[in-house]
């Protein structure tokens, strides 16, 4: 992954002084992952009344037998138009030396440390093991956003370069389940020739175009290499209920994790065949090393996903079929209309409780995707699915729908 997440010179350090700076640090050291954060602001204004220390946390680190240390973290923020007075750092040093409890301070700034300060606070360390004294100036701050950019999207969005963007729409879905809006996809889509998308960033951005109503204008699947898609189903079909899970704890609607996972399934298989998709299916839970996942657990990952497609495409399939005569069952009119522009370079609905629709078939029609029909041998989507769907067979009608419906491959 490129470091160029954001752009330093559209972060406004000259301004990042008192709360800002502090509010800043706060988002940074949450995305670094520390515990019991607690920004202690003393009243109105940029944080009066802090005993020492703006901010203060928990990092569990782990010993050399494996087990988690805590260590306590103290940070003073020092905003400043020029360079760090020496008087200051060493108080916060001294301050925070009569202390027992504490195993690291950070003094942090927006501007520099003088050499004579960094000289004072290495004699001082040599002497005093602990607490340790991390100065943290500009470039390090700088250094520390680019790695944690999901620090910076909460304050100065402008800030965040296009791959910036994408870590954090990537980080979005994956430790926070939500999604990223319709402005931001819109614009990494006209910059993608620059991006760098990995299987996280190809299903976050799946997840979101469906969350915010279609995936057509933008089928990011076709575009990027095959192999990227494989690995996004993969990564999507072994992570698929702790998305879940996360959707659940945050409140979220679960259905675009389903649509976007059906979305990639569709796409590799028109684009790398049933048989390789088939077999990911198959392995894909090997790849993970000390976690199993038995047959009763893939089933109910794979079989939402494989009706979720059968149902899109059965739609699809239906709408202007002289053999079949029925009526949409999770796809609008538009969304049949527009589906199968999702196979090329450039359907959001509530969950619904399945039903039994009422369809006509004409044994005197042929097949518009030349499955061999007759009086005896029906047609697949006319079957109501009530038990689960085998998985070859599913991929080789999803193929043949894509491939008969949409010839011409990008």
């Amino acid at each position: 992954m490129p470091k160029d997440l954001f752009l330093p010179t559209e972060l406004p350090w000259a301004e990042l002084k008192g709360r800002d700076l502090e509010e800043l640090l706060y988002w940074l050291f949450d995305s670094m992952g520390a515990k019991d954060l607690e920004w202690r602001i003393g009243g109105a204004g940029s944080g009066a009344a802090d005993a020492g220390r703006d901010l203060e946390m928990s990092f569990y680190v782990s010993s050399p037998d494996g087990d988690l240390v805590r260590q306590r973290w103290w940070v003073e923020a020092k905003g400043r138009a020029g360079t760090v007075e020496p008087a200051d750092v060493k108080h916060a040093v001294v301050n925070v030396a009569s202390r027992h409890d504490i195993d690291v301070l950070v003094v942090a700034t927006n501007s520099l440390f003088s050499n004579p300060t960094r000289d004072w606070v290495r004699e001082w360390q040599s002497n005093n093991p602990r607490p340790r004294v991390k100065l943290w100036e500009r470039t390090e701050l700088e250094s520390h956003c680019s790695k944690n950019p999901i620090a910076v999207v909460r304050l100065f969005t402008k800030a965040l370069s296009s791959q910036g963007k994408l870590e954090v729409a990537a980080k979005k879905l994956w430790d926070y389940a939500a999604f990223t809006d319709v402005p931001t996809l819109a614009a990494l889509w006209a910059d993608r020739s620059s991006l760098e998308i990995d299987s996280r960033g190809l299903v976050a951005l799946a997840a979101s175009e469906i969350a915010n109503g279609s995936v057509e204008e933008r089928s990011w699947a076709v575009f990027v290499d095959e192999d990227i898609v494989l690995d996004a189903l993969g990564d999507g079909l072994i992570n698929f209920l702790y998305l879940l899970f996360r959707a659940h704890e945050a409140g979220v609607r679960a259905d675009p994790l389903v649509r976007a996972l059906s979305y990639l399934l569709l796409v590799a298989t028109y684009r790398c065949g049933e048989s390789v998709v088939s077999d990911l299916l198959e392995r894909v839970w090997e790849s993970v090393a000390e976690r199993e996942y038995p047959a009763e657990i893939r089933r109910v990952v794979v079989q939402p996903i494989l009706e979720s497609l059968s149902s899109e495409l059965r739609d699809v399939c239906t709408s202007d079929c002289a053999r079949i005569s029925t009526k949409p069952l999770v796809l609008s009119d538009r969304e049949v209309r527009t589906y199968l522009q999702r196979l090329s370079i450039g359907s959001d609905h509530d969950a619904k409780t399945p039903e039994r629709v009422l369809m006509f078939e004409s044994f005197d029609e042929p097949c518009r995707i030349g499955l061999a029909l007759d009086k005896q041998c029906h047609c697949p989507f006319g079957e109501q699915q009530d038990g689960d769907r085998d998985v070859r067979p599913t991929l080789e009608l999803v193929r043949l729908v894509a491939m008969s419906r949409h010839p011409k491959r990008e």
